[in-house]
């Protein structure tokens, strides 16, 4: 059986037991070395959920190969501005295409950590500037690579805004939102209120079959049609949690 899994002859057999080292970056790295087969199955697993890894963020970068040249321009230049400097090279993989977990607060820490040793010295309105940018940038990639969320946490911060352009794709695409499974509703900022809102209306249309929501308590002070609608909306919602609190229907 050990010979027929180094060969890759037991596909299946070999993925679950990748999926089972979901948490261990250096050991899936290593899986992916192996053999072309092997990092085939292994490179899917690790880029599912990269901004939760206590990692180096210079992962964020390869996201951009993607960009059409026109777009890689003009990032390297709104980096420039900050003295910050980048290479796109070209990648082996779409990594985009891979996202099923995201988590808008970790999203949000993890591109201004990116950039944050050259940018000590720099403000707070322009940390906030250039987070909005990068963070816009990669959900618009996300987006368009035809990635299927499995998890999302919605939490928002001060760090970003999402940009009117980045609503207008999520309710043209079909796809991003369609497997969710799990949606977690959590603080949400003064500064974001609008967006949470807006977000919560396009979920309420793209992802139906949710079957475990996280509500955190304050969230119901936002807009609780909305919210109604949501939870109205869903086809398989097994498990409902308030902060506090477990509540199964």
């Amino acid at each position: 059986m050990a010979s027929k899994i180094f060969m890759g002859n037991m596909p299946e057999l070999m993925e679950k037991i990748l999926s089972n080292l979901n948490n261990e970056v250096y050991t899936l790295y290593s899986c992916a070395l192996v053999s072309r087969h092997w990092c085939k199955m292994s490179i899917p697993i690790l880029w599912k959920d990269p901004f939760s890894f206590e990692q180096n963020t210079l992962f964020i970068s390869k996201y951009f190969s993607s960009l059409d040249e026109n777009e890689k321009l003009r990032l390297k230049e709104s980096l420039r501005i900050y003295k910050i400097n980048i290479e796109i090279s070209e990648t082996l993989f779409d990594y985009a295409r891979f996202l099923k977990v995201l988590d808008l607060s970790h999203l949000g820490w993890r591109v201004t950590e990116w950039f944050f040793p050259e940018f000590v010295n720099v403000g707070i309105v322009c940390r906030t500037s250039l987070t909005t940018y990068i963070v816009n940038l990669l959900l618009k990639i996300f987006i368009e690579s035809g990635a299927n969320l499995h998890k999302l946490d919605l939490h928002f911060s001060d760090l970003f805004k999402i940009k009117p352009e980045i609503f207008c794709s999520l309710e043209q695409n079909e796809q991003f939102f369609s497997r969710l499974q799990y949606l977690s509703l959590g603080l949400i900022s003064e500064f974001n209120t609008e967006n949470a809102i807006k977000l919560l209306r396009i979920l309420t249309k793209k992802a139906t079959k949710i079957n475990a929501l996280k509500l955190n308590k304050r969230y119901t002070t936002y807009d609780q049609q909305s919210l109604k609608a949501l939870i109205e909306s869903q086809e398989q919602l097994r498990k409902f949690s308030l902060v506090g609190g477990d509540f199964s229907i």
